[in-house]
């Protein structure tokens, strides 16, 4: 199918193509690890993930680099807006974070500049047999790809600890932003022929908010699509019900939202090996 801005997100296209989103829902990142029932769940359309207030303040964000205006705003995230009071018509005061953040990301030349690129530009190619399909936030022909993100923090001290490993990782590789970039300039490669470099655009959500540009490093993205092409047939297989899934992960929203409750004694909860912390 040709993938269009109306039908990108559609259950068709994402049973026909793999996205960066699909791809982590599979095969986890290391602040989530994947749950294969749950992403097969998904592409049947038994179960949608739940819209966070986080993941639309983003969207509003992107809307607004987009160009979007208050009309606009209005229109695409009714969910987001006032509806009594001195406010109505307008973003809901939760979501107003939204325009703060593009203000301040706006003051700031070298954001402006690596977001200055066309804007939500669609392509597809496959990895290994897999088809993908990305969507880029800023995308300047022959010279990069980047990509907008709001973060708990973007400053250089901060790191995320990951309990499995031990590890403490900059908010990109926590939150798996380097398996999306390694998906799109792999496949912006197929399209164009030219390896771009990759850059994550950031800025916190702190009361003063902190913006900042990182180039992801060619090292970096190479690992990660190293293991996107060990991880595609598997992919394949599950999608094409060629393969079962590993089974639930008992972690995840899907897996809690579908629990079924078995008795069990206080000696079996107490034994039970502690997997997170």
């Amino acid at each position: 199918m040709e993938l269009t801005e109306s039908n990108y997100y559609s259950l068709d296209a994402n049973r026909e193509y793999c996205s960066a989103s699909q791809y982590k829902s599979f095969i986890g990142y290391p602040l989530s690890p994947g749950c294969e029932e749950r992403a097969m769940a998904e592409l049947s359309g038994k179960w949608e993930q739940e819209t966070t207030k986080a993941m639309l303040i983003g969207s509003i964000l992107d809307s607004l680099w987009e160009g979007a205006d208050a009309e606009t705003l209005v229109d695409r995230f009714p969910e987001c807006v006032s509806t009594r009071g001195a406010t109505k018509g307008q973003l809901k005061a939760e979501y107003q974070q939204a325009i703060q953040l593009y203000q301040r990301s706006l003051k700031d030349e070298t954001f402006r500049k690596f977001m200055s690129g066309d804007k939500q530009v669609i392509m597809t190619g496959d990895i290994e047999g897999l088809k993908f399909k990305i969507k880029m936030d800023s995308f300047i022909d022959g010279v990069c790809i980047t990509d907008l993100k709001t973060t708990q923090d973007a400053s250089m001290d901060f790191r995320y600890y990951i309990p499995d490993g031990g590890l403490r990782l900059p908010f990109y590789s926590a939150w798996g932003y380097d398996i999306q970039m390694a998906i799109y300039r792999e496949i912006v490669r197929q399209n164009t022929g030219k390896k771009l470099r990759c850059y994550i655009a950031a800025i916190d959500k702190n009361p003063h908010p902190l913006p900042a540009v990182i180039e992801l490093s060619p090292k970096l993205l190479d690992d990660r699509l190293t293991e996107i092409k060990q991880n595609a047939k598997k992919i394949i297989m599950l999608k094409n019900g060629e393969i079962k899934t590993l089974g639930r992960c008992e972690n995840c929203d899907y897996c809690r939202d579908t629990y079924k409750v078995k008795l069990m004694s206080s000696e079996e909860f107490e034994t039970h090996e502690v997997q997170r912390v």
